[in-house]
């Protein structure tokens, strides 16, 4: 019976512990799209805010999880996103998704680097908004990690 009374401020303080990562506060994030292997520029760059797909990129990181410490990712990513906080330091990563659904996120410095992977639905719906733009692709065949 006591376990059950404390059970949800067990459960909020776990969370804590582990949601150093997640996002809350972003006014909007910066899209900077990657160019094709061999291409050394930026193909695109935009800004989402509410209104135009913030959602989907805050929700992608909020439930990807992290992966094995020392997971590096070696494939040129689709895009980097930095998202403008409001009361704290922005916050940016680098992203991958296949062709087949797969989706990995790098955080990158100054926060602690870690390597995520997404949760299919945020993996699919990220698919398909890039889909949508017509002139980024996504990672044809699978990410590469370093051995």
């Amino acid at each position: 019976m006591r376990i059950a009374k404390w059970s949800p401020i067990l459960m909020l303080l776990f969370c804590s512990a582990c949601s150093s990562f997640v996002i809350e506060e972003a006014e909007n994030v910066r899209m900077d799209y990657w160019e094709t292997e061999g291409s050394e520029e930026l193909a695109e760059q935009e800004y989402l805010d509410g209104n135009n797909g913030l959602a989907i990129f805050t929700e992608a990181v909020n439930s990807a999880e992290e992966m094995e410490e020392g997971s590096i990712i070696t494939t040129r990513p689709v895009l980097t996103m930095e998202f403008m906080m409001e009361d704290e330091e922005n916050r940016t990563y680098h992203l991958w998704v296949t062709e087949d659904g797969e989706g990995y996120l790098q955080s990158l410095h100054p926060h602690k680097n870690a390597t995520f992977r997404m949760d299919e639905e945020s993996a699919q719906e990220i698919k398909d908004f890039i889909a949508a733009k017509g002139d980024v692709e996504v990672v044809q065949g699978t990410v590469e990690f370093e051995q």
